[in-house]
């Protein structure tokens, strides 16, 4: 809720500060008091534009300050304006207008004569039959079901758009498939070609050295074996004498056992090393399809293998898209099914509904001296499809209006003057009883009624101000009694300057004020009287 405004150097009024009710709030005084000014300088919080001259003469900026309670927190909006800037604050930092003008639309909701965007907005329409109709529950439910649909479709586009470039994309895949299977690669492939090759090259050079070991060691006359086994004997005889021998003799025996075996292994190398051309130059080519390979991706040998496997799961899954696609395309249909039964429980209510809220709404408004006026809750009804989903249903909810008899009823926007709308809104917020702790500001809600309507519009103000803070201009008695908070506008002339001035009206103040208002300048005893019993009425 608003709970203070302080307002310096706008137009007349100087400086004035407006401690607010949580509940019904009435600003009366004479014409050109400057009433409407101070619903002004709350707009100017909205209202990026300012009028001409709107600084007050002989001062250098004005100042609109208003701290507001919500859910336990305070929240400060202020704006200074002068000839050459404009500078907005919220809690005592600097920030852009945007800001200021998104916090105070959300705290303040503001119907004069020109400010009804409420009503001509008509996705509004829609929201205000679901709150009356109490659809909170059935909403929910639906925007679930629409969230889940739209994923779903988000999904079947993505297979779609995938689908027609599966094809394409498989080719590609297959490409790189092919030139990595080509090579039949495994883990440690690279290294044992390497080591290979070595092997190939050096072939000539490795036979030549295996055989003259095998002719120094084993296999000619004068080789270590038969070096050995000539003196083995002498080596025996020495260890019986000098024990501290035996073990070396034993080492010459076992290296003598080991000379066969020796040999053995290095004859069988020529079975290995057998020069290859063909092999050498497989190897070769191997190697260097490798590093081409490699270097294309780059990517080592074992992230290639990596990579192969990935795009063997992503080929598998492109061929299988259709299958997914088909399930998806199902799952829709099971959606939309149930999404359809959602709605024609919804549309159901609200076709109900909007009878029995066009009714009232015409009963309210012939206690506004609108006996003829007719109010029409329309509904178009439209079949879902994937680009008319939505979290409210497709369907179409305007309210149309006929002020008059005999005139067609036309979209409450096109057809509705400044006055009907603020009525209407008067109406509608009294019957809602959906919002709480909000703030609602009514500019000239009184305009061009009396007698009964003015005691029903008071009414209707005091039921809203019951769950919700109003704040009012009135020029009428009847409305004014029911103010939990009455503030008077004051217009002075001194110094051949104009200045406004507010205060709060309480016990024969208040009683004089209202007096004002039943009979202009002619009060008298009988006019207090009368001010005093109605005073009275309205606390019962």
């Amino acid at each position: 809720m608003l709970s203070f405004l302080k307002v310096e150097n706008l137009a007349v009024v100087e400086k004035v500060g407006l401690d607010f009710s949580e509940h019904l709030n009435i600003l009366t005084g004479e014409t050109g008091a400057g009433k409407s000014i101070l619903i002004d300088a709350i707009m100017l919080l909205i209202n990026k534009k300012t009028p001409a001259n709107i600084v007050r003469n002989g001062t250098q900026k004005l100042t609109i300050e208003a701290l507001f309670v919500h859910q336990d927190e305070e929240i400060i909006l202020k704006r200074e304006i002068s000839k050459s800037k404009s500078l907005t604050y919220l809690n005592g930092e600097l920030v852009p207008f945007s800001m200021v003008k998104e916090k105070a639309e959300v705290l303040l909701n503001i119907y004069g004569q020109k400010d009804h965007i409420f009503l001509l907005n008509t996705a509004n329409h829609q929201i205000f039959l679901d709150r009356f109709a109490q659809h909170g529950g059935l909403l929910t439910a639906l925007a679930e079901k629409s969230r889940s649909l739209r994923g779903l479709q988000a999904r079947r586009n993505e297979l779609q758009a995938k689908s027609g470039q599966a094809r394409e994309k498989i080719d590609y895949i297959d490409f790189q498939l092919h030139e990595i299977e080509s090579l039949d690669l495994h883990p440690g492939d690279e290294q044992a070609w390497q080591e290979r090759l070595k092997i190939l090259a050096a072939a000539e050079s490795i036979l030549e050295k295996s055989e003259v070991l095998v002719q120094d060691f084993y296999q000619k006359d004068q080789s270590v074996y038969n070096l050995l086994a000539r003196d083995l004997s002498s080596a025996a005889y020495l260890g019986s004498l000098f024990p501290e021998f035996n073990h070396l003799k034993d080492e010459i025996d076992h290296f003598f056992n080991l000379l066969p075996e020796i040999s053995g292994f290095l004859s069988n190398l020529a079975g290995k090393v057998d020069y290859n051309e063909n092999e050498l130059n497989e190897i070769s080519e191997k190697l260097s399809r490798l590093e081409k390979l490699k270097a294309k991706h780059k990517l080592s040998l074992e992230q290639l293998l990596e990579k192969y496997k990935r795009m063997r799961q992503e080929k598998d899954e492109l061929l299988n898209l259709n299958f997914s696609l088909t399930d998806v395309e199902k799952e829709i249909a099971c959606e939309l099914a149930e999404y359809k039964i959602l709605l024609a429980q919804l549309r159901e209510s609200r076709r109900k509904n909007a009878s029995e809220l066009s009714t009232l709404i015409v009963k309210e408004l012939s206690f506004l001296e609108m006996e003829k006026a007719r109010f029409e809750v329309r509904m178009e009804e439209n079949e879902p499809n994937p680009e008319n989903i939505s979290e409210t249903g497709p369907d179409k909810i305007e309210f149309y209006f006929s002020s008059n008899p005999g005139q067609t009823l036309g979209r409450l926007k096109d057809v509705a003057s400044g006055g009907e709308l603020s009525r209407l809104m008067l109406v509608l917020k009294s019957i809602s009883g959906d919002e709480s702790g909000a703030t609602f500001i009514f500019d000239e809600i009184d305009s061009g009624i009396g007698g009964k309507t003015a005691e029903f519009v008071g009414e209707k103000l005091r039921k809203i101000s019951a769950q919700n803070q109003v704040i009012s201009i009135s020029h009428l008695p009847q409305i004014a009694r029911f103010a939990d908070r009455h503030f008077l506008i004051n217009k002075e002339f001194k110094n051949n300057q104009t200045y406004s001035t507010a205060q709060v009206l309480e016990n024969s103040a208040r009683v004089r004020e209202i007096a004002r208002l039943m009979a202009g300048s002619a009060i008298n005893a009988d006019v207090l009287k009368a001010a005093e019993l109605l005073l009275a009425r309205s606390k019962v």
